[in-house]
């Protein structure tokens, strides 16, 4: 079952029924069900007259409901239930049109009742009485409802809704008076005989199980339209006896002040004490909690007084010790400010100085270029060339005076002194980076490290006509030689990669090795500086470096170097000072 939702879960009408609820409403249902069983076979007896029990029953009526009608109209107040408001107007509905059947009743004001009634006036008004009730009892069913969103509807006056509640209440049993007094000629007669000892007719059968029907769709309806709550279940319980009233007052009874009637009243009586009574007990509850929660806020205003005396004497002690630690905090945060200037200024002089070792190191390492460049280009065209002259002019002594055999050792020392020179050249500097491009230079650097080690290196280069200003390419490739040899002397590798791909603003090189790799937490061994060397060669370029390694899994070395933004009239102009070079000079 679908719980109630609502936030007000003290009120009987949001309140779901408990275990001790049910079984309470079970007893009094059952109580009530044997006394009608037993009042059955006597219900036609007939008793004394006794006139004074109709003025006192019905004003007992009239006042419990009444009462009831305000209990509920002040929970309408609070939850805005319509549901609340429409069972309150029923239960005025039913006080007033109660009040006009008391004014009329033959015998207890006059021989034949106030208010102009006829010996039928008393019968219809309580048709009428006894069957708005169970419509009331229906729309309640199908608005209560409402309980799950009014509780967040409360804003605004209600006292225009309360006022149209009493109004249609009077405005209804004034018509159910008239219409059972002036309209007399118009309803068909439900009793015969004697004002005294009068019968009951056909017409009056018919009202009556009309009425019946209507209390009893009214508790199925109330049975069907969950969830329920506890004034769900006590208004089941006054609908069983309301039908025990119709059923004694109008079927089983034979006539006036015989046992049916006085015990049909009876139930009547207690069909509108029964949630008079659940309200009148639940705000003796509300007024007992209301009691206890100010009960609890008298003693946590009292101990929130006493914390607060004890605040303020620990918030003056406070205070004296952070005036005290304020002025010591003071005079630590002045040093503390003096050396922060002094450290901001030492290192500020570092990076100067750091700037200055690096400009220098960029300065040698340019220098260092430009020699390294000089001493190839001169090992290569003056000591290899003559070297290689010496080679040929001993070649032609040798074949004149037949000396081939005896000069064949000086022949291969003269070729092995030739490709040493050529080899201290190219490493000194590759006289192809300067006359082919670091395209060429890293695919001879390539294949010189395949046959120098025999580990398998593939080259890629994207786009494959890739050229860079200096210093740029000299960085790319003196980086790529570093890692190259890294490779040769650590990694124990059986196959490297070497992967060059030029974007829009930067290049980025990637070496790749299947060798032992290393762990990168693992301090550098004294005297190791490749790894460094290839930072720093980086760094001269605004470059980055990033390695990837562990051991077992090979080294992965990441270089991305910025490109020099080159405009349109700076590529003019260096085509027009660097040419091409001829087709000749390629070949």
């Amino acid at each position: 079952m679908t719980e109630l939702t609502t936030d007000s879960r003290v009120f009987l009408s949001t309140l779901p029924p408990g275990r001790r609820e049910r079984r309470l409403a079970i007893a009094v249902v059952l109580l009530t069900a044997v006394a009608f069983i037993a009042a059955v076979p006597f219900a036609k007896v007939q008793l004394p007259r006794v006139w004074a029990f109709i003025p006192v029953y019905e004003s007992a009526v009239v006042v419990c409901d009444l009462l009831t009608a305000a209990l509920l109209i002040g929970q309408y107040r609070i939850l805005r239930s319509k549901a609340l408001l429409v069972l309150a107007t029923g239960y005025l509905l039913t006080a007033f049109t109660a009040t006009a059947h008391l004014l009329t009743f033959p015998g207890v004001f006059s021989d034949t009742g106030w208010l102009g009634a006829h010996s039928q006036s008393t019968a219809w008004l309580y048709a009428f009485w006894h069957g708005s009730f169970p419509l009331v009892v229906i729309a309640y069913a199908w608005l209560k409802r409402d309980h799950a969103s009014a509780g967040t509807q409360r804003a605004g006056a209600c006292a225009p809704q309360i006022v149209a509640g009493i109004a249609f209440a009077i405005c209804f049993a004034i018509a159910f008076a008239i219409l059972a007094t002036r309209g007399y000629a118009w309803l068909p007669p439900q009793l015969s005989g004697p004002p005294l000892a009068p019968r009951y007719t056909m017409a009056h059968h018919i009202v009556v199980a009309f009425i019946f029907s209507l209390s009893l769709l009214a508790l199925v309806t109330l049975l069907s339209r969950r969830p329920h709550s506890v004034l769900d279940l006590w208004l089941m319980i006054v609908m069983c006896a309301w039908l025990f009233d119709i059923a004694f007052a109008g079927v089983l009874n034979h006539g006036r002040f015989d046992l049916g009637f006085y015990v049909g009243r009876i139930y009547s009586l207690c069909a509108a004490s029964f949630v008079l009574v659940i309200l009148t007990l639940e705000n003796i509850n509300l007024y007992a909690r209301v009691v206890q929660a100010l009960d609890r806020e008298r003693i946590e205003r009292q101990r929130a007084q006493s914390q607060t005396v004890q605040l303020n004497e620990a918030n003056a002690q406070l205070e004296q010790r952070v005036t005290s630690r304020t002025a010591a905090l003071t005079a630590a945060n002045r040093d503390l400010l003096n050396e922060v200037l002094e450290r901001k200024r030492a290192e500020t002089a570092l990076e100067h100085s750091r700037e200055e070792l690096r400009e220098l190191a960029s300065i040698g390492t340019s220098a260092r270029e430009q020699e390294n460049r000089r001493i190839a280009r001169e090992l290569h065209d003056e000591l290899c060339q003559t070297l290689a002259a010496s080679r040929l002019e001993l070649e032609l002594v040798s074949e004149r005076k037949a000396l081939k055999a005896e000069l064949a050792p000086v022949h291969t020392l003269l070729d092995e002194a030739v490709v040493a020179t050529r080899r201290i050249a190219a490493d000194l500097r590759p006289l192809v980076l300067d006359d082919l491009g670091l395209v060429a230079a890293a695919d001879w650097l390539a294949q010189n490290f395949r046959q120098r080690h025999g580990i398998e290196c593939d080259l890629t280069v994207e786009p494959p006509n890739l050229d860079l200003e200096e210093p740029q390419a000299t960085a790319v490739f003196r980086i790529m030689q570093e890692s190259l040899t890294n490779i040769a002397k650590h990694a124990h590798a059986s196959h490297a990669t070497l992967s060059l791909t030029r974007n829009d603003d930067h290049v980025l090189l990637i070496v790749q090795d299947n060798g032992i790799g290393f762990d990168l937490s693992t301090p550098r061994k004294l005297n190791s500086f490749g790894l460094s060397g290839l930072r720093e060669r980086a760094y001269l370029v605004a470059g980055e470096v990033s390695i990837e390694s562990s051991p077992g899994h090979g080294t992965s070395i990441k270089v991305q170097i910025p490109l020099p933004i080159v405009r349109a009239t700076d590529t003019s102009d260096a085509a027009l000072l660097h040419p091409e070079p001829s087709a000749g000079r390629w070949r």
